[in-house]
């Protein structure tokens, strides 16, 4: 089976969240970081960024699409309308974050910068080629990789479970007939 969890399927593409004002964690952090949206509105005083409609941001081999997506910065000491480093950013409406071969998309997506810490929540779905894991909450550390998926949504009568469905590694398959294709020995 294929070494694989949500937080491989997640932690680049959730970290490139905190690409908007930090790093990626995978690809080059040092690559330029491309914004685009309908709007985009600066509140000094509250030290707030907000792109809206059809947002879409960049960076190196990491995408994020989502309809709104909120950067709220640290205001520096001594300064009325300063803003210092992004603390938390927030993506609201259809949130995808795509790397090379890792998909996700959930209804809202929240990256803590402090803490490392990455929650998309809504319908979660994660992709990594076959691999497909549902649930309604995960929470991803992107410095660790340590993940947690979670459902609680509510079905007919109980709550809906996490389900995911991981496909054999093909490359260790062997050229062998199997015991079926022997010609019987007499």
């Amino acid at each position: 089976m294929k070494r694989w969890t949500a937080a491989a399927a997640t932690a680049l593409v959730l970290s490139g969240f905190g690409a908007v004002a930090a790093h990626a964690q995978q690809g080059d952090s040092s690559a330029p970081i491309d914004v685009s949206a309908d709007q985009q509105e600066t509140i000094n005083s509250k030290c707030i960024t907000i792109f809206r409609g059809n947002v879409e941001i960049l960076q190196d081999r990491s995408r994020m699409r989502a309809q709104q997506v909120t950067v709220y910065s640290a205001k520096r000491a001594g300064s009325e309308n300063g803003c210092g480093n992004a603390q938390r950013l927030e993506a609201e409406g259809d949130v995808y974050v795509v790397s090379e071969n890792q998909k996700a998309r959930g209804d809202r997506a929240v990256y803590t910068f402090s803490d490392n810490i990455a929650v998309l929540t809504g319908d979660v779905i994660l992709t990594k080629g076959k691999d497909v894991a549902r649930g309604d909450r995960l929470t991803v550390n992107t410095k660790t990789n340590d993940a947690k998926l979670e459902s609680s949504a509510k079905g007919r009568s109980a709550p809906r479970r996490v389900r995911a469905v991981f496909y054999q590694d093909d490359s260790k398959k062997t050229d062998a007939p199997a015991a079926s294709d022997q010609p019987a020995q007499r």
